[in-house]
């Protein structure tokens, strides 16, 4: 047993915070000086197996590093503080799972480690007031039978199949009774007067669809015939494009002829001025004297020139040449001009084919179409107004057999919740007898624990069902507004039933204690000096007393006074508001 000494104020509180702070745990009001540490560390103890958990002090999230130190090889395990989406693992459900306590329950009913802290630590502003911290009955009720080794995943599944059950149940019953008085409140027709209407509304609907399909059936007609006129336009188009284009390539084929034709008419003028003779001098042009010369001396030299016969023919023939040449070049151009002529003709030809295949268009769309689809649409419109109709009124009339499908099922789910509760209490009455044993020694170390601190005390047992203590037939909440009374049912419940727990070993509570000021509501002087000093005496009774298998119990208590007298296995740690708990809180206060 140890114990944490010292006035109030030097950090007593914030140690017990800081030993269940990196469990994962964010009960209570974490101290200013826990949070002002980068990090808190925790060596502890599970069987033959040491643990180290590490959790940063910055924010209440984050992750909590458990390290293996009996078997580093085992490595480091990181688990966060709360359960995410993903469904990974708690840090609090690590602790559970090596403390070998199950997580059973669902929702508000399930029991974690912050309900299981409950029982294994008892804060200053709770023991003198509420029994193991406050808490609703039912949590208590099934944490306690958790940690007395009752409930199991059996137990917990027929359980939870009852009020799965149960709350199906209650859902068809209440949907039930709701249209039954929901139709009762609209005075709505009977099921023969709706069969009437809906045989009725039948038959409206079946003539109009009737006039739909031929109206659907007459214009898919006439959309086939302006598919057939949006075709021959189509073609048109094309006819006309490809006029366009014979057009451009006759006018390039005539532009490229009249160019070849100017070209041979340069030709031939130059040849002509290659055989005119030379009436001027090419040296002063001053006009060259001629007279009397012969046609075959040069006029410039004035010299015979005997080859002028021939260079006369050769010139006459490339002349004919040309000529000739030109006289096809111009005829080819003739040909090309009348080509175009023709081709601009069927090219205005094919535009008007166009503009009359677009005018038969719009004008069949405009007179037959457009009405033809306007009154399509006009009963189609028609008739999804009456088949909305007809739907709604076979809701009403589907209403009236689900109604009777709605009671059968709730007849059928009122067996099934009967079935599962009986079978889960057939389950729990199994349970009766060996639930009644425990608690009957629980309440006798009960009476024990509480005999030795205040002899006066004549009766005291545990509820079997809530596992509240009650003292001289008073239950917890009625011996005392607060204090000592209250104090002492807390603390002497948990010591009783660590003492069961030494005995029997089913019981899953771990056999470890943590209790911030027990000595609250007791005074020092007199008859509650004399219970103060036997409470001591039995939290060191019990701290000294192992298990069966030798495991020892480890109790942490807090006081404000050294003990009058040294107990044996007992040790005391002095603080006081220069030497606290946590040294850094004096640097964080400081600053």
């Amino acid at each position: 047993m140890t114990l944490l000494v010292g006035c109030s104020g030097s950090g007593k509180s914030t140690g017990f915070e800081s030993l269940l702070y990196p469990l994962g745990l964010n009960s209570g009001k974490i101290m200013h000086a826990v949070r002002s540490c980068t990090q808190v560390r925790l060596v502890f103890r599970v069987g033959d197996t040491r643990w180290q958990a590490t959790r940063p002090a910055v924010h209440r999230g984050g992750y909590v590093c458990f390290e293996n130190l009996s078997d580093p090889t085992v490595g480091q395990v990181r688990r966060p503080v709360a359960r995410e989406r993903g469904g990974e693992q708690s840090a609090g459900e690590f602790v559970m799972e090596l403390l070998g306590i199950p997580l059973l329950g669902s929702g508000g009913g399930r029991v974690g480690l912050a309900e299981v802290e409950r029982w294994m630590a008892l804060r200053q502003s709770t023991i003198a007031t509420a029994y193991l911290g406050g808490g609703s009955d039912a949590v208590r009720r099934l944490t306690g039978r958790v940690l007395l080794g009752l409930h199991d995943e059996h137990i917990d599944g027929l359980q939870q199949r009852f009020q799965e059950a149960k709350s199906a149940h209650a859902q068809a019953k209440a949907s039930a009774a709701a249209m039954l008085a929901a139709r009762r409140d609209a005075g709505l027709p009977g099921p023969m007067d709706l069969e009437a209407t809906e045989q009725l509304w039948r038959q409206e609907h079946a003539a109009v669809a009737e006039r739909v399909q031929q109206a659907q059936a007459e214009l898919s007609r006439h959309q086939r015939h302006v598919a057939e006129l949006d075709k021959q336009r189509d073609q048109a188009r094309a006819a006309q494009q490809s006029a366009r284009r014979h057009t451009g390539a006759v006018e390039e084929r005539l532009r490229q002829a009249q160019r070849h034709e100017g070209r041979l008419e340069g030709r031939l003028e130059g040849l002509k001025q290659q055989t005119s003779v030379p009436q001027h001098c090419p040296q002063c042009t001053q006009v060259l004297q001629v007279d009397a010369l012969p046609d075959d001396h040069c006029r410039v030299c004035k010299q015979q020139d005997r080859l002028h016969a021939q260079r006369l023919a050769d010139q006459a023939t490339r002349l004919a040449e040309a000529q000739q040449t030109l006289a096809s070049a111009r005829q080819a151009c003739g040909r090309l001009e009348s080509e175009l002529a023709r081709a601009h003709e069927a090219e205005g030809t094919a535009r008007q084919v166009v503009r009359a295949a677009e005018q038969s268009i719009s004008d069949f769309t405009r007179s037959t179409l457009a009405p033809c689809r306007t009154s399509a649409l006009a009963h189609e419109k028609e008739a999804a107004h009456l088949a909305g109709r007809l739907e709604q009124l076979q809701e009403r009339i589907k209403e009236v057999g689900v109604l009777a499908a709605l009671e059968a099922e709730r007849d059928r789910l009122l067996e099934a919740k009967d079935q599962a509760h009986e079978v889960w209490k057939e389950a729990e009455k199994k349970l009766a007898t060996e639930l009644k044993q425990l608690v009957e020694q629980w309440s006798h170390h009960f009476l024990a624990r509480l005999r030795a601190i205040n002899p006066d005390v004549r009766h005291a047992h545990i509820d079997p069902e809530t596992f509240l203590p009650h003292v001289d037939g008073l239950a917890f909440d009625d011996q005392a507004v607060a204090g000592g009374p209250q104090t002492l049912a807390n603390l002497c419940a948990m010591l009783a039933l660590r003492d069961l727990a030494r005995a029997v070993p089913t019981v899953l509570l771990p056999l470890f204690f943590m209790v911030d000021s027990p000595l609250s509501g007791l005074g020092g002087q007199g008859l509650d000096g004399q219970m103060a000093e036997r409470l001591m005496e039995q939290l060191a009774d019990a701290a000294a007393v192992a298990d069966a298998d030798g495991t020892p119990m480890q109790i942490i208590a807090a006081v404000n006074d050294p003990l009058a007298h040294p107990l044996t296995g007992v040790r005391e740690i002095r603080l006081d508001r220069s030497n606290r708990y946590i040294p850094a809180q004096l640097d964080a206060e400081a600053a």
